[in-house]
């Protein structure tokens, strides 16, 4: 096989009737691992394309391992994107213009690309997840597997968690979201191409990819989650791709200038570099996007070279390593209760390496050329019936497990309490008229809420909303969850909150809890939204600014008559409580904390010193604090169990039973109201 440049980056594979060649010195082999047809479609080879999915997967790579100074890395998954929809749509076309277009003979290629590699990986991880999992994330894990076997991974995901929280590196399975929007992507581009004239695709195309961008940049702002994991905000990605294999396929958009080309080679080494989680898929990913986009026009000519044939082995395999590296980490970050390990990151890198490879060879191309027949088919759904079947039995019974009660959310008095800041009162959300006492606050007055109501015999009124504290006119804010619209929606929620306490003829004592984590400066990465004179205005975090909100609050509620308090946040040692104990009871392998699940008073000074500064200066300024850590922690040290109950659900948030048993044992409550003032 010779290889002749032509006028584009990469080269164009020939076939010489003389026999095997070798081009300027380059040995022979190795012009046949680049020269593969599979790189591109036409028949074209496109080095440039693997070595784009090379970069992705390292990318991604060093990101799920955490290797330092490479923040970015998860951008590779918008590389994967926009390359994917470049091959898609030129395969289509083609074929479109040739008349030799078959929806059959497209999605048995998509099946024989994707499929076995995918539910091979699919089933190894089932196979070793009830060994390494707790029954809790067990139980998420068949979720997962079912959505990944339908391929609406990223909807199951999405109602689990948010991809960039801690509890996401527990989800073996949780990369199979960005795998499920690409597969929704294949099943709606053909059916688009084919109904299209073929004067109207560009302008289609570039109208969809735009309403698909806008789509994404407003849910940033208001419901990121849905920006992330849903395909009609994701789409604008693959979009961009299949804008440039439709400009390709109108014989245009070559020769671009060296200068354009290392000016998005430069994006694409140093975005990943400069950024990080917030606000993705935001700006960054569209620079990375539109440099992979630009990078993927014809223009330049890339020879073979010896020192690109690791780099052509990688992107060659970029699809089973995508698929294997993660089950690997998420393990990892199952067994070990604390953050793994750099050096044990790296380590697992051999483990990945040998995986990739064996289903590379074994599955991904053993399986390229398979006939797609009713009988193939089959043995698919009997490999995805079998994985799921055998997971479902092997969680049969397990909703009565200890630690699977311990986990469940907390909302307090009912589900209908964590308001999301529309609602503020559900009957749902007091334990009978003429409560006594009011509980204001975030996600930790929830978790306090069932304690309270068993220990207030003159009843409960619960006032909350996830992550926003009960101070007046401020608000935590960040470019993630809570947004500056979500911020607007605390403050009201609050302002609402103490209408509600004023109005009140019964509650005479009003309880302010809050996890002040998301306003304590240094802790965790938020900004703070405050409202000054009728105006919003964003700030960095500010000790001051919270201590002014919070006696702002304290004074109002005092000027109407009530007594106040507030519950000052349950130890939390920095490592998730819960699970540690679940894995304890379920004889998972694990590797503790130096103490165990238990922990000291100590522990919870180092893991929260801003947290309990902070709580020393609302003190000082005049507001009432009362600590529950003593009771939490009798003699200083912390059991995360008391009398077979577990009482924490995660790393700072006490379980419904837990929160039950403090209320009956400690009289909670009771303490309340006395220390109220």
């Amino acid at each position: 096989m010779g290889c002749k440049r032509r006028a584009g980056l990469g080269l164009t594979a020939q076939r010489s009737h003389n026999g095997p060649v070798q081009a300027g010195g380059v040995p022979q082999e190795m012009i046949e691992v680049m020269a593969q047809p599979r790189y591109g479609h036409g028949g074209r080879v496109r080095i440039d394309i693997q070595l784009l999915r090379a970069l992705a997967i390292l990318l991604v790579l060093a990101h799920h391992a955490r290797i330092p100074g490479i923040p970015g890395g998860f951008l590779g998954v918008d590389i994967f994107y926009v390359i994917s929809g470049y091959l898609m749509t030129g395969l289509i076309v083609r074929d479109l213009d040739r008349r030799t277009f078959s929806f059959r003979n497209f999605y048995a290629r998509r099946i024989r690309r994707l499929l076995p590699a995918a539910f091979a990986t699919l089933a190894v991880t089932a196979l070793v997840a009830p060994w390494l999992l707790d029954i809790g994330e067990y139980r998420d894990f068949l979720k997962q597997l079912i959505g990944s076997f339908g391929f609406f991974a990223n909807i199951a995901l999405w109602q689990q968690s948010n991809y960039f929280a801690s509890g996401a590196l527990l989800k073996p399975l949780l990369h199979m979201w960005s795998l499920s929007i690409e597969e929704q992507y294949y099943l709606l581009i053909p059916l688009v191409l084919f109904l299209t004239p073929r004067a109207l695709r560009m302008p289609l195309m570039l109208a969809a990819t735009g309403a698909s961008l806008a789509l994404c940049f407003y849910f940033l702002t208001r419901n990121p989650a849905v920006a992330f994991y849903m395909l009609p905000t994701r789409a604008w990605e693959m979009g961009l791709g299949s804008l440039v294999a439709l400009r390709v396929a109108k014989g245009s958009g070559g020769g671009r200038r060296v200068a354009v080309r290392a000016a998005c080679l430069l994006l694409l080494l140093g975005v990943p570099l400069l950024v990080d989680e917030s606000g993705h898929p935001g700006v960054p990913a569209l620079l990375v996007c539109a440099a992979t986009a630009l990078l993927m026009l014809p223009g330049l000519t890339l020879a073979p070279r010896p020192w690109l044939v690791p780099l052509v082995a990688i992107g060659d395999r970029s699809y089973s390593l995508y698929l294997v590296h993660w089950p690997v980490y998420a393990f990892a970050n199952n067994i070990f209760i604390r953050p793994v390990p750099l050096w044990v990151n790296i380590a697992l890198l051999a483990i990945v390496l040998l995986w990739t490879e064996l289903q590379y060879r074994l599955v991904e191309q053993r399986f390229r050329h398979m006939q797609v027949t009713g009988r193939s088919l089959m043995a698919l759904a009997l490999i995805a019936a079998m994985t799921i079947g055998g997971t479902m039995l092997a969680t049969k019974g397990s909703e009565d497990d200890p630690a699977v009660l311990a986990r469940r959310p907390n909302s307090g008095l009912a589900e209908a309490c964590a308001s999301n800041g529309s609602t503020l009162l559900p009957d749902a959300c007091r334990t009978g008229p003429g409560a006594t006492t009011q509980l204001w606050g975030d996600s930790l007055a929830m978790a306090l809420a069932p304690g309270l109501a068993a220990s207030l015999p003159g009843g409960l009124v619960q006032t909350t909303m996830p992550v926003c504290g009960p101070f007046l006119g401020i608000a935590p804010v960040n470019d993630r969850v809570q947004t500056p619209a979500w911020a607007k929606r605390c403050i009201a929620f609050n302002d609402a909150a103490l209408d509600r306490a004023i109005r009140s003829r019964t509650a005479d004592t009003v309880i302010l809890s809050s996890v002040l984590a998301q306003y304590a400066p240094g802790v965790e990465p938020y900004d703070l939204l405050v409202r000054r004179n009728g105006r919003f205005v964003r700030t960095t975090q500010n000790e001051s600014e919270i201590l002014a909100a919070a006696r702002q609050t304290v004074e109002a509620l005092r000027a109407a008559g009530k007594r106040v308090i507030f519950a000052a946040p349950t130890p939390d040692p920095g490592f998730d409580m819960a699970r540690c104990r679940a894995r304890e009871l379920r004889g998972v392998p694990t590797v503790y904390p130096a103490s165990g699940c238990a922990f000291t008073l100590d522990d919870d000074r180092r893991a929260r010193a801003p947290v309990l500064s902070l709580l020393r200066e609302m003190e000082r300024s005049g507001v009432p604090v009362l600590s529950v850590a003593p009771l939490l922690c009798p003699e200083g040290m912390c059991p995360t169990d008391r009398d077979g109950i577990i009482l924490y659900r995660d790393h700072a948030h006490m379980s419904i039973a837990g929160s039950q048993w403090l209320g009956r044992h400690d009289r909670l409550g009771q303490k309340m109201r006395a220390a109220a003032r």
